[in-house]
């Protein structure tokens, strides 16, 4: 999905919902929807925040269905990860005016959308860094700094990761 296909059908999620849900698009919807990236994307990765998970997976296969979309086209498989998002993450999400209704849609900020890339690290993960590194700003390099150390509390093997990632970019970070 392109970044038209992907605003058609986040706002026929949302004509599907009758009740508030927030929820932070991560990945490649929330680099092509706030972050820049000119590409496309098979699915749309998630955090729900808030609001009735169950009529949003009912509307998520209901909009399949309409839209010739494979059923997991929205997933929050990503949860998995939500552990690398240090305390405090939540006063940095980016809130994305698609004047919908009910569907509440942020993104990650700068640092945490990074991290996530980092310990990905994919082809396109790649390629959406290269969008994203030279954009951060030094507060945006002390929130990394201060995430590949939370990040080092659980997973050391993350964290040394994301540091010689962030060494090969050329930054310092204990």
């Amino acid at each position: 999905m392109d970044e038209q296909e992907l605003v058609e059908v986040l706002r026929a999620l949302d004509g599907e919902l009758t009740s508030a849900s927030d929820v932070v698009l991560v990945g490649g919807a929330a680099m092509i929807l706030h972050f820049g990236a000119r590409r496309a994307t098979r699915d749309v990765d998630v955090l729900p925040l808030q609001g009735d998970i169950g009529e949003l997976r009912r509307a998520v296969k209901t909009i399949a269905r309409q839209h010739a979309l494979p059923e997991d086209w929205m997933s929050d498989a990503v949860k998995g990860f939500v552990d690398i998002l240090p305390p405090g993450f939540s006063s940095r999400l980016v809130r994305l005016d698609l004047s919908l209704e009910h569907l509440r849609l942020y993104v990650l900020g700068r640092p945490e959308q990074v991290a996530m890339k980092v310990v990905a690290l994919r082809e396109r993960d790649l390629e959406d860094l290269e969008l994203l590194l030279p954009t951060l700003t030094e507060a945006d390099k002390g929130v990394l700094a201060g995430i590949v150390e939370h990040v080092g509390t659980f997973r050391p093997d993350w964290a040394q990761k994301m540091r010689y990632f962030l060494l090969e970019q050329g930054w310092q970070i204990q």
